[in-house]
């Protein structure tokens, strides 16, 4: 790698004590300014003065140059169509004898092998020479990389513009929980659907669901509880899930169920995380056992299962759920805090289903958006191992 560039820069930090440093207009990248994957349109966060740079171990490094993160944030970089310079953290690459936007793409390919090589170790980094030291492969004809470069940049592109997209939908939904739930305190809304009018009326959680309960777990030393065809869902589950349950990590056995207090949580309830992940959520799509590290809540009627569904993912947001946990070795709910929440529910079972509904339309979009986007980038990684050496 140390033969792609004429010229190779460190960095550093100027004194944080002086602040005329820090009054300048030069670019000064630090790792947190660059994220994982996103190798263009770094907006930096902090500009530093010439002074700065003379009067420290930070360089200018020319535009068009390749910035990488050698220290922490390791598998980070970006290409830089202007002048800058860095913290410690970096290495920069400038001056390249070879195509800018294949290079970027070769390096990443490379960072990402090394970052899975150092996954669950103590490295935190990788050095200068052992980074130079690399072997990149080139084909011989400019216009060959040029080709190469131009498809992945446009493949990120894509997936750039989906992400957008994404993040719009998750914002416009954030919106519309803030607006369509009176706030605590409050018995209305902000904003309501034509030809509906009233208070809302508070009731418990408890009285709202047909049957609930917390799950249980079978001994982890019996293997034969294990393994079976009874999905056994997990705080990671949940995690990894975009608020609706299709399938989980572990499963369990018949003997598993009936000799624990597990129980068969039916397909339509609502999981709600008391322990760990306290207050995530999500709809089962099958019938699963639980952990006790769950409340599960069945309910007779969809519109009213998808109205709750929303009202408690935005206790999470406003941070209802972080005011009723106990505290110990680790914060935690319990049944009876999720059973005696209080839920204002509007009169008309109309202006429910209204609700539930726009909601889960929303939500359906952001799953079909955030699956397009996984499939882009799964395209992403195939081809680059396919299209470099």
């Amino acid at each position: 790698m140390g033969e792609l560039s004429d010229n190779i820069f460190g960095g550093g930090t100027p004194k944080t004590s002086i602040p005329e440093y820090w009054e300048g207009t030069i670019p000064w990248i630090q790792s947190s300014d660059l994220n994982t994957d996103e190798l263009f349109n770094i907006a930096p966060n902090k500009y530093i003065t010439d002074i700065a740079v003379k009067d420290s171990a930070t360089k200018l490094v020319p535009a068009n140059s390749i910035a990488i993160v050698t220290r922490v944030g390791v598998g980070k970089l970006a290409f830089m169509p202007f002048q800058y310079a860095t913290s410690q953290d970096f290495l920069s690459l400038s001056n390249l004898n070879i195509d800018n936007i294949f290079s970027i793409f070769s390096i990443y390919r490379i960072l990402q092998k090394e970052l899975k090589n150092i996954q669950g170790t103590s490295i935190k980094g990788i050095t200068k020479p052992d980074l130079l030291a690399k072997t990149i492969s080139v084909p011989i004809k400019m216009e060959e990389q040029k080709k190469i470069g131009t498809f992945f940049k446009q493949l990120d592109n894509t997936i750039t513009l989906h992400q957008r997209k994404l993040d719009k939908l998750k914002q416009l939904k954030q919106g519309y929980l803030q607006k369509l739930f009176p706030k605590p305190g409050e018995t209305v809304p902000k904003i309501r659907f034509a030809n509906f009018e009233g208070e809302w009326e508070e009731n418990k959680l408890a009285i709202l669901f047909k049957k609930g309960g917390s799950g249980g777990t079978p001994k982890s030393t019996n293997p034969d509880y294990y393994g079976g065809n009874i999905p056994f869902l997990g705080i990671s589950d949940i995690s990894n899930s975009n608020g609706y349950i299709y399938s989980t990590e572990k499963t369990i056995t018949s003997k598993g169920l009936e000799n624990s207090s597990a129980w068969v949580v039916p397909k339509g309830a609502i999981s709600l995380a008391m322990y760990a992940s306290v207050g995530k959520l999500a709809i089962l799509n099958i019938d699963a056992a639980t952990s006790q590290a769950f409340y599960n809540m069945v309910f007779h009627d969809n519109k009213l299962r998808d109205f709750i569904y929303q009202r408690l993912l935005m206790a999470n947001e406003i941070g209802e759920w972080s005011k009723l946990i106990s505290t110990g070795t680790q914060s935690n709910l319990n049944a009876d805090k999720v059973k005696n929440f209080n839920i204002k529910l509007p009169i008309d079972i109309k202006e429910i289903g209204k609700i539930g509904s726009i909601f889960k339309q929303l939500d359906n979009s952001i799953t079909i958006h955030q699956n397009k986007l996984n499939q882009l980038k799964t395209c992403k990684k195939a081809l680059l191992q396919k299209m470099f050496i």
